[in-house]
């Protein structure tokens, strides 16, 4: 199954790691350009350098054939 993860951080990368070892094809998506060539080296996963939310991106990333689609955001908000 052809899977796109956008966001490389903890969830993402264990997603990653675990889709992959499934023998999904899997994308991940980020902005980080070192997470990325991170876990294209470590996982057999594409990588894609680029914003999730925008269309070229996700373009590029292969929208129009994927199966499933993710996007990984954790957001916490700090107050004293």
């Amino acid at each position: 199954m052809k899977i796109i993860l956008v966001g490389g951080g903890k969830v993402g990368t264990a997603l990653a790691r675990q889709l992959s070892e499934e023998d999904h094809n899997v994308t991940i998506v980020d902005t980080n350009k070192a997470r990325v060539e991170h876990l294209t080296e470590s996982y057999d996963v594409l990588g894609i350098v680029g914003n999730g939310s925008s269309i070229t991106t996700l373009a590029e990333a292969g929208i129009d054939k994927t199966v499933r689609c993710a996007s990984i955001h954790l957001c916490t908000d700090f107050h004293d």
